[in-house]
This record gives structure tokens, sequence and C-alpha cells, in this order.
């Protein structure tokens, strides 16, 4: 709490509702959120959306803490849906066991998918049955605070999982892999593994999780590969939508953010899919995102005559 509070004692000075809005990530969480939030209320004297992720009692979203994995499971969703498919039947692996991994865990079961894996620094876990019942998913929530650094936790609780001490899971036979953790934690081996077993799709969900040598063989071998900056936007958007509740003074209901963002993924994979398709890469999303980003912002800047 004193960090917080001294951290924001000088960062107020540079955020704002219409300036800059942080929001929690990796070891910053709703505690840490609102530990920062008072401090900035105090010093401040005044209330409004300058964080997100922050608790409900306060001014947070419902869907927020899942909306990474939700925003994730419904990009892979429209990317399927291009070549004619669905998640129904689908194996998905995932690695981490955090928020982010809580969220791909539930969309994707609710769509009809079977999530196999999580993982952690100590190894992943494969759980045949699928991690696909609100009694795990609720476990997840737990297993942070019962040891942050070991997934091997929900083998104890849960017998017929099996635990892979050091390795990853990326070796199982899946047919799509979801990196959920940390950057560059699917390496080019990795990626060698998921093709030979035939993955069909990769979608990158924690910031640069695919090392340059994985997502540029996925591309190679023709497995479709959704890049973060476009499949993890859930989080952020839910944060755009936290912030449109807090200056409305309403608060939302779990179905109403849901699809609202559900609204904006799929927003996000058209303009990825119809840019790519536009510039003569049709298919590729790592292009259709950068140009699509790029164009954004440049003609936003030429707009208003800033360049």
């Amino acid at each position: 709490m004193r960090f917080c509070q001294s951290f924001m004692s000088e960062l107020f000075r540079h955020i704002g509702a219409d300036l800059d809005v942080p929001a929690g990530d990796i070891g910053v969480g709703g505690r840490e959120v609102g530990f920062l939030f008072g401090q900035y209320k105090r010093l401040a004297n005044q209330w409004n959306g300058v964080l997100t992720g922050k608790g409900l009692n306060f001014g947070g979203s419902l869907v927020r803490p899942e909306a990474t994995g939700f925003g994730a499971v419904y990009f892979a969703q429209e990317m399927l849906s291009e070549r004619g498919e669905s998640l129904e039947g689908k194996t998905i692996a995932v690695s981490g066991f955090g928020n982010v991994a809580w969220g791909a865990c539930i969309k994707g079961s609710q769509l009809g998918a079977k999530v196999v894996t999580i993982s952690g620094p100590d190894g992943y876990v494969y759980d045949p049955d699928g991690i696909g019942t609100q009694e795990k998913w609720d476990y997840l929530t737990q297993m942070l605070v019962i040891e942050r650094e070991k997934c091997e936790t929900y083998v104890r609780k849960f017998p017929k999982a099996e635990f892979f001490a050091g390795r990853k899971p990326w070796e199982r036979k899946v047919d799509i892999a979801m990196p959920c953790a940390i950057q560059n934690e699917l390496s080019g081996e990795d990626a060698k593994l998921l093709v030979a077993n035939g993955a069909s799709s990769v979608i990158e969900v924690s910031n640069m999780g695919c090392a340059a040598e994985a997502w540029k063989l996925f591309i190679e071998k023709g497995v479709a590969f959704a890049p973060g900056k476009a499949a993890n936007a859930g989080g952020v958007a839910t944060s755009g939508l936290e912030m449109s509740q807090n200056s409305m003074r309403l608060a939302w209901s779990a179905e109403e953010v849901d699809r609202r963002l559900h609204e904006i993924m799929r927003n996000i994979h058209r303009s990825c899919f119809e840019t790519a398709k536009r510039y003569g890469f049709p298919g590729n999303y790592v292009v259709g995102a950068n140009i699509a980003g790029f164009k954004k912002v440049a003609d936003a800047m030429v707009d208003q005559g800033l360049a």
C-alpha cells in the first residue's frame, strides 16, 4: 500500500480521465489499483475514471478481469468463421493461470471448445476432461492466492488431471494454442511442435507471447496466427467501457458489457482481415493489424494537421 501511494504521489500530475488512464497488469491487480485510486482521490480532490480495473464497489466494471481472455476467444471465433469453422468441438491449449487464462477457459468452454491445459513457472497441467466447469473456474481464481508460482495445486484438487514439471503445454496435440502468460513464452521450437501436431490456429493473448521465429513459422506453414496487438485488445476495450460507465455514472450488467466487448472484437477482426486482403496479404493478420493500426493513427494525425 505504501509503495502504491508513494508512486501515485508523483504520477497523479500526469494522468487524468481525459489525459492518460493507467490500468493493471502482471503484479498489479484490483488491490493495487484500489490503493492507487485512493491516493489519486486524496491528492486531486476529485472522483473520475482515472484508473481502470477498479473494484466494483468504487467504479469498476463487470467482466473487466476476464475481458482479455473473453476478447481473444471472440477473435478466434471470427477467425474460424472465415474458414467456415467454429469453436464447437475444438481443443485449446492455454498457458498461464491468471485472469487472462481464466477468461479464456470460461469463454472457450461456453462457446463449445475444450480447454485442456493451464501452466505456470513450475510446468503445465493437462486436464483431459477440460477446464470447463464452474468449480474449476472458481478454483483458478484461488490458485494465485494458494501458491502464486505453482499450477501443480490444480491436480491436488482435480486428481484426474496430470502435471508435467518443467514443461510447456505446446507439446500437446490441440487445435488451437493460446499463450496467455508472458512475453516470448512460445519459442521457435515450441512452434515446430505445434505445427507437427497439427495445430490450425494460434491466438497470441499475452503481449508478444510468441517469439518472432515462432509467429513467422506459423505464417510460413499456413497456421492461422492472430497477433496480440489485435487478439488481446479485449482488456483495453473493456477498460474503455469502464470509463464510459464512469462518465455516465452508470453500471451496466455483465451481459451488456460482454455484448459490447463481443462487438468490439468482431470489428477489430474485420479491420485486420479486410486490411490484409486489401493490401495483398489475405489471411495474414500480422500485416492486417500493423497496417490498420498505423493507418488509424496516421490518418488522424494528418486530419489534425500534426503530420
